[in-house]
């Protein structure tokens, strides 16, 4: 406790010793008379938290290198080329971050060329003719990056290509990151001795150096600042570096340690230092001797950004010699681009062709709800199958007729009228979701259509391509309500659009009839289909020319919360703003307001803080008006949100009128009342919720699908805009300021890893080049803007390996995560069991029942993030193990797709623990077994633990059944209520019932099961 950092330090240095299988020696690394310490007040977890020795790798290779990063070498079997792979983490390497560019963490250049060094020598090469560096390798904290190093043949001049790559761990479906290109061969020059630092030239100790080069952009920790004495000879430098003393150790671990050699170089940046200058290319470099410690050096200009470097050792002996090191002017604005590109690519959603097949024998139409009037022009394509509405189809299928496989529902504008101008768009929009709301709990409630899909029909309210123009706005926002009730009920939902032309419908029929697809998201454009994948942006250096500047002033909504005061101080610092409109609705009143105002100032801008309601016109026209002519306004970005979690079934046209209100009303009225401005920029901060359908949030991901389609309107209207589906950000703030540990637990199983607010904001950068880089090359249209370039985009961290290990890759990031398209082999002697029930076929039915619980448990501990099973008690309630209304959804999901069937969405509230969910599955799986277990008599942990079920029912028939109705839990609960003699709802107090009114989900979930 006295000496955190000492012991951190020390036990990460034992861990990397465990980890590379090297004996520890505790007698030298602790004190010799350690005090006592109390044994903790808590039981003892038992759980392992040394780092797994990682052997498999070198079983793989030929044999170790003995390298820090590097774990195998493999010579290739049919030529001479060898690969090196390794691994760099700033876990098993902490001092790596001490070399940091603009506070962002970056493997040091002189470490590519030390890893050069080492595999050539050990390939039997000695010499690097050529190391020309070309992405900067940035370092994430808990990120290791795996990294290839790939010599190859000779050329004809007998020098081997070189290559380095590196991608981050657990991103195996990523593309590998070029760092470094070289030309490596046997023999080199021998060093001059007569050219060697002369030992005679008097060093002066370099004072405040380090300090003006952190001024400059270099942030260079401890064991990076390694330069002591400089002098100048000439045009030469000459400098003593030697690696401070934590490091020394590790100096025979490496050829020559990468934070020595590079303190060598600092004295490069002694004079002139008013930019930032990166190692580009290494020419004609030998390594003499290894394991040095201290260094002392000549820096010899031959070019105006190229210096030859001769090195010894504190005995005179050489140790490394470059012909030629290559300097290279970076701007911070250049490296952000880059290096956020490289770990955070952005991503956008991109149309590919999509692929049906024909339909099996037997399979039905599809059922169209409505009159096939609704259709006009091509009433002659629909469905042999039509209902009035969903009532009606309801009432057939009650009355025997077959249950449809799918069943579509247009909810199309007039033919031709895709946009809706004026104020009655955000009513129509409202009003749209609302219905479409309805429909889906209607849909999702009723048992009968369990296991049939429920397709929304739109028109035009998706952008497929430039091509496509402006888009149906009002029904923009069913496409994200849609993903997010396909999230949480795989299979049950989906949705479609379609353009004007007949053809479009007929093939999009013939789609949904053969079944064969299983895409949830669909697009029909001139008689072909089209589905939507999420794509990488590619990093670009970038010449468009940036929207924000300080000639006018920038308006931010939400702009005094915490996404808004981080973008206001980054266009201040970053891009030179000095005029600031930050809208609230509590405007200077809000927390933190002064502080932020002064610090702007503080930085040269001038701010203005109005407290007003975006989504309320006039407001928001007054507070336009005032922007001084001094100062036009030029750009405007909306961060302003609300969040009402919750899943669909819970969900209120209340509620999310509450969500749509900031996104949808506030977004369009800054749309129309800026229209007369000249804009250069039009940002939107969306969310991944609307892209990805994220459960949960399904009000949400309707209001942010409008931004994401009000971006594409603006740009076919030749408007500047650019809609940003922000990931999750790590800073807790604002509207994810709510989310407990649980909850980010859910959103990382999801996929999406938390950003910190340095990366979002060169996320930020990279989206605003991206986007400006894409308009100035796309021709004008006679509106005078472009239809061409990137109008909505994804920053987001995703996590590879979670998604991978989901129990179905979402259709929309096929692209980025590789799924399996073969069959697994059969074990040889016995048949694959492709389900549970195959595999637990051959058990009894006691070890059956038992194999199923401990299923169960296996994917409650998944859910809630448990490392094992042994904290999921069989006989608990999974409300009292934290399992709330989206875990719940989560949960029938996974044990779903196990065992190969739809299962209720009100699973565990008629099975309320693992050992009940477990014997139901059980029931479902092998219905000729006992309904219990051994002689037929009650297990005594389920009788013990199971909830009295008269008081269960007292506790249903208090609560009105309306609540349950909009919970979408009325059929199952009314059946229980009416089991016991209750007809209806009892009497409840006034204040019951208020108090109802303002419950969730959860909450009535957790007054039914009787937990107060």
């Amino acid at each position: 406790r006295r000496d955190h950092g000492t012991w951190t330090q020390l036990l990460t240095h034992a861990a990397h010793l465990h980890t590379h299988n090297t004996p520890i020696n505790w007698h030298t690394l602790l004190p010799a008379n350690p005090p006592h310490l109390d044994l903790p007040t808590y039981p003892f977890q038992r759980q392992h938290y040394w780092l797994t020795a990682s052997s498999a790798g070198r079983r793989l290779g030929d044999d170790s290198t003995g390298h820090p990063f590097l774990l195998t070498r493999t010579n290739l079997a049919a030529s001479q080329e060898t690969l090196y792979t390794g691994e760099i983490s700033t876990d098993t390497h902490p001092w790596l971050t001490d070399h940091a560019l603009w506070n962002t963490p970056l493997l040091p250049g002189t470490a590519l060329l030390e890893l050069t060094l080492h595999t050539t020598h050990h390939t039997g090469l000695h010499h690097i003719n050529e190391l020309t560096l070309h992405t900067p390798l940035t370092l994430t904290p808990h990120q290791p990056r795996h990294i290839q190093i790939h010599i190859a043949n000779p050329n004809t001049n007998g020098q081997h290509p070189l290559t380095i790559h590196s991608r981050p761990q657990g991103a195996e479906d990523g593309a590998w990151v070029r760092h470094a290109v070289g030309l490596v061969s046997a023999t080199g020059a021998s060093p001059d001795d007569g050219a060697w630092p002369d030992r005679g030239v008097a060093l002066a100790d370099v004072g405040e150096l380090y300090g003006r080069l952190a001024e400059v952009g270099f942030d260079y920790g401890p064991a990076f600042q390694g330069l002591r004495r400089q002098a100048r000879v000439g045009d030469d430098l000459i400098a003593e570096v030697e690696l401070p003393g934590p490091w020394r150790l590790d100096a025979e671990r490496f050829d020559l340690h990468p934070a020595l050699l590079d303190a060598a170089l600092h004295a490069t940046l002694l004079e002139g230092a008013d930019q930032v200058r990166l190692p580009f290319t290494f020419s004609g470099v030998t390594l003499h001797a290894t394991g040095a410690t201290e260094l002392r050096v000549r820096l010899a200009p031959t070019g105006p950004d190229t210096v030859a470097v001769l090195a010894s050792d504190a005995g005179g002996q050489p140790v490394i010699s470059i012909d030629a090191l290559t300097l290279r002017s970076v701007t911070a604005e250049q490296f952000r681009a880059v290096a956020s590109g490289l770990n955070d690519p952005l991503y956008q959603v991109e149309w590919v062709p999509a692929v049906v097949e024909p339909a099996p024998p037997g399979t039905g139409r599809p059922v169209l709800v409505g009159s096939a009037a609704s259709l006009p022009d091509i009433a002659d394509a629909a469905p042999e199958c039509v209902a009035a509405d969903l009532d009606a189809l309801v009432a057939s299928v009650a009355a025997g007729d077959r249950v449809p496989d799918t069943v579509l529902v247009p909810c199309l504008p007039e033919v031709g009228a895709r946009d809706v101008v004026g104020d009655h768009l955000v009513e129509i929009a409202h009003t749209a979701v609302g219905e479409a709301l309805e429909l889906v709990r209607y849909w999702l409630a009723e048992e009968r259509f369990a296991a049939s899909r429920l397709v929304l029909l739109t028109r035009g309210a998706v952008a497929v391509d430039d091509e496509d123009g402006a888009v149906d706005l009002a029904r923009a926002p069913l496409w994200g309500l849609l993903r997010a009730a396909r999230s949480e009920h795989p299979g049950r939902v989906a949705v479609a659009d379609l353009d004007d032309d007949p053809d479009s419908y007929r093939v999009l029929l013939g789609a949904l009839t053969s079944g064969a697809s299983d895409e949830p998201q669909l697009a029909a454009r001139a008689g072909r289909l089209f589905a939507p994948r999420l794509t990488r942006v590619a990093p670009t250096a970038g010449g468009g020319v940036s929207p924000f500047d300080g000639t006018g002033t920038v308006l931010i909504t939400g702009g005094t919360g915490l996404l808004g005061s981080l973008l206001a101080r980054h266009l201040v610092t970053a891009y030179g703003v000095r005029s600031l409109l930050l809208l609230s609705r509590r405007g200077p009143a809000a927390e933190g307001v002064e502080r932020l105002r002064a610090e702007l100032a503080e930085l040269g801008a001038r701010v203005t803080v109005v407290a007003c309601d975006v989504a309320d016109r006039t407001a928001l026209a007054a507070a336009l008006e005032a922007v001084p002519a001094a100062h036009p306004l030029t750009g405007v970005v909306h961060t302003a949100g609300v969040l009402d979690d919750g899943v669909v079934a819970s969900l209120t046209p209340e509620r999310v009128a509450t969500v749509l209100r900031p996104k949808v009303d506030a977004a369009w009225n800054l749309h129309e009342l800026t229209r007369s401005y000249d804009l250069r920029a039009f940002v939107l901060f969306s969310s991944a919720a609307g892209t990805l359908g994220q459960a949960g949030q399904a009000s949400y991901a309707a209001a942010n699908a409008f931004l994401d389609a009000l971006a594409y309107h603006r740009r076919a209207a030749g408007l500047p805009a650019l809609a940003l589906a922000w990931g999750l950000w790590a800073e807790a703030g604002g509207m994810t300021g709510h989310l407990a540990e649980a909850d980010l637990r859910r959103l990382g199983r999801t996929g999406l890893a938390p950003m910190p607010s340095e990366r979002g904001l060169a996320l930020f950068d990279l989206a605003v080049r991206a986007e400006a880089d894409a308009r100035a090359a796309a021709e004008p249209t006679a509106a005078g803007g472009s239809e061409s370039g990137r109008a909505a985009l994804v920053p987001a961290i995703l996590d590879f390996a979670t998604l991978r290990a989901q129990p179905e890759v979402p259709a929309l990031l096929r692209q980025l995560v590789r799924v399996a398209t073969a069959a697994p082999l059969p074990t040889a002697g016995r048949a694959q069991a492709a389900t549970v029930g195959e595999r637990l076929a051959g058990l009894a039915p006691d070890e059956r029942r038992q194999a199923l619980v401990d299923l169960v448990r296996s994917q409650v501990a998944t859910v809630l993030g448990h490392a094992t099973v042994a904290a999921i008690d069989p006989g608990r309630g999974f409300l009292d193990l934290g399992v709330d209304s989206l875990t719940a959804l989560d949960l029938r999901n996974r044990l779903g797709a196990e065992v190969g069937r739809q299962l209720p969405a009100t699973l565990i509230f008629n099975h309320p623990t693992p050992l009940a969910t477990g014997r139901f599955l059980a029931a479902e799986l092998f219905p000729g077994d006992d309904a219990r277990p051994g002689d037929g008599g009650p297990d005594p942990v389920e009788a013990d633990e199971q909830p009295d079920e008269a008081e269960f029912r007292r506790a249903l028939a208090a609560i009105p059944l309306a609540r349950f109705q909009e919970a979408g839990l009325v059929r199952t609960l009314l059946g229980l209520a009416d089991a016991d003699g209750a007809q209806g709802a009892a009497p409840v107090a006034e204040e019951q019932g208020s108090a109802l009114d303002a419950m969730n989900l959860d909450d009535l979930i957790r007054v039914a099961l009787g937990d107060n």
